[in-house]
């Protein structure tokens, strides 16, 4: 079966919030109960001191997936340390 790689791009609310926190929770407590991988992260400089988060995050290639990764992006949207989360790309990977 074939999954879906998601890289998702999430904006901090200010320059002073820790990434390294965000990441932590996105990897850990955000995840419980869910089945989907974080394989890596990425940061990407924005402007005056604010970097975007980018997950790179692995889900099946099924309807289960799909509701999969939208909770996880609503739970990442909760954080009021984000001020935004959005799907930048979506393929599809065979492992």
């Amino acid at each position: 079966m074939s999954n879906v790689l998601s890289i998702l791009r999430i904006i901090p609310t200010s320059p002073e919030v820790s990434r390294e926190e965000i990441v932590s929770r996105a990897q850990t407590e955000l995840r419980e109960g869910l089945d989907l991988d974080v394989l890596k992260r990425e940061e990407e400089p924005l402007f005056f001191g604010l970097y975007a988060i980018k997950l790179f995050v692995k889900t099946a290639d099924s309807d289960e997936g799909t509701e999969t990764l939208q909770k996880y992006e609503d739970r990442l949207l909760a954080l009021e340390e984000v001020d935004n989360c959005e799907i930048e790309l979506q393929t599809i990977i065979d492992y």
